[in-house]
């Protein structure tokens, strides 16, 4: 049994904030966003019209989830004159993911 001390260390460590963390995977946790994450990791860089046309969305829908997924920090978008592209986002801890992704084709 834990003592009041070890508790309190406990919940002082539980309180601390996460980070980015539980929003990533929030965000991964919709389908349709963990699917444009996983094409992309495979895609060096898409546009929102080839991702919309790959999953029969309409282009307002497929930016709307590539905008969510750009809000956590998993993509970062580049613009090519008018149109808008995203490719995943350089960063160790993304890089992870994306080899855990690549690991379970």
């Amino acid at each position: 049994m834990l003592t009041k001390a070890q508790i309190k260390k406990i919940k002082v460590g539980t309180a601390k904030n996460d980070g980015q963390l539980p929003l990533i995977f929030e965000a991964l946790g919709d389908g349709g966003r963990f699917r444009m994450f996983r094409l992309l990791t495979a895609h060096h860089d898409l546009c929102v019209t080839d991702i919309a046309e790959v999953f029969g969305i309409t282009i307002s829908a497929a930016s709307q989830q590539l905008k969510i997924l750009e809000r956590v920090g998993l993509i970062q978008k580049i613009r090519m004159g008018q149109m808008v592209c995203y490719e995943i986002k350089e960063d160790p801890g993304l890089r992870r993911i994306v080899q855990l992704l690549q690991y379970e084709k």
